[in-house]
């Protein structure tokens, strides 16, 4: 089977690398292809014939969500333009697309948040990110195609990656002691090996939509910097600082909720245990880092 990875980014590189092994993938960056327009891409795919698209590709700002705010209008061609163009290729070419969204469009702890809970860190929130507000924008844009959208959440991976949550709480001597969901970048790759199996044996009737694809424990910041300096790999110069300092030091807000794994779970589709994957992925970034 014939998948085509669009992205050459942290999520895109991982995804294509545990496939790699189970089928034909072809990882493509904008450099190779311009994907980003439609009919070069459409053309590309027409002659392919992949099974599956899944799009990786977005605009998350560098070094972190800040540098969506003095970007806007590329946030916003590359979060929500590129991926409805992707699909509408897709749709014309009899492809299957898989989109990697994120969560970062819900704030607070009233609940854990569902898929069919409406954002309220998204385009109608005065104190969400442009970032944020971009990924909520291409959900509504997407949610009523066949698409099947994941949702995923602060990423980390057994690799000292600048992308990985585990290096940037390293790397910052302020922290915050907040509450999350979090994605282990090697569990959402064998999430998305196991559900296009579903999809191709018709095994539980998956239908396309939106997923919550976390891992199912929430986890403390403080819960997090503890393992790492069991493992050795802690910040001395660790302070906590409140919320409030924090948003002094950022341009944009930051979105801090726990979602509902449900779904996924109803599928036999759920995550390994957070603390779990969190062990395993700190513990093989301290023998690395040896």
């Amino acid at each position: 089977m014939k998948v085509l990875i669009l992205g050459k980014g942290y999520v895109g590189q991982n995804i294509a690398k545990a496939m790699g092994t189970c089928y034909d993938v072809t990882i493509l960056s904008r450099a190779d292809l311009d994907y980003t327009d439609r009919s070069t891409l459409f053309n590309h795919m027409s002659k392919a014939q992949y099974a599956y698209v899944i799009n990786t590709c977005g605009y998350t700002g560098r070094p972190n969500v800040d540098a969506c705010e003095a970007n806007r209008e590329d946030t916003w061609y590359y979060n929500v333009i590129v991926p409805v163009n992707i699909q509408k290729v897709c749709k014309d070419v009899g492809t299957k697309m898989i989109h990697i969204s994120s969560g970062c469009i819900y704030d607070g702890y009233d609940r854990r948040y569902t898929e069919e809970d409406e954002p309220d860190f998204g385009l109608l929130s005065t104190s969400s990110s442009w970032y944020s507000k971009t990924k909520h924008a291409c959900e509504m844009m997407l949610r009523d195609t066949p698409v099947y959208i994941l949702r995923i959440r602060m990423l980390f991976c057994e690799t000292p990656s600048e992308r990985n949550i585990i290096m940037k709480l390293r790397k910052y001597d302020k922290i915050i002691n907040k509450v999350n969901s979090l994605t282990n970048i090697e569990d959402l790759c064998g999430f998305c090996l196991l559900m296009m199996a579903d999809i191709n044996e018709n095994i539980s009737n998956l239908k396309p939509g939106i997923y919550n694809v976390v891992n199912p424990q929430e986890v403390s910041t403080q819960e997090i910097t503890k393992i790492m300096e069991q493992y050795g790999i802690g910040n001395p110069d660790w302070k906590t600082i409140e919320y409030e300092e924090l948003k002094k030091m950022t341009v944009t807000g930051r979105s801090n909720c726990v979602l509902d794994d449900s779904k996924a779970a109803s599928y036999n589709l759920r995550l390994p245990n957070t603390f779990d994957s969190l062990h395993r992925c700190i513990r093989n970034i301290s023998d690395q880092l040896r």
